[in-house]
């Protein structure tokens, strides 16, 4: 499972108690016959580090890396 933290919940503007995020994850990865799970899928071949990394894992450290370059998290 991905982490879940405040970073990710910033990137995201998502509330602090935010159920709902899972389940709109789960449909991104869905729509458009998987292209974002696809995607996934690609930056993972492209980062060789296997195939036993979930996509989940993937989108965790891009989000968390992505959120990471947007400056100072602010405290709450």
């Amino acid at each position: 499972m991905p982490i879940y933290d405040i970073r990710i919940k910033q990137l995201f503007e998502r509330s602090k108690t935010d159920q709902p995020f899972w389940t709109a994850l789960a449909a991104t990865l869905r729509v458009d016959n998987g292209a974002f799970h696809d995607q996934l899928v690609h930056l993972r071949d492209q980062a060789a580090i296997g195939e036993d990394i979930g996509v989940l894992r993937v989108f965790d450290v891009v989000a968390w890396m992505h959120q990471g370059r947007q400056g100072q998290v602010a405290r709450s």
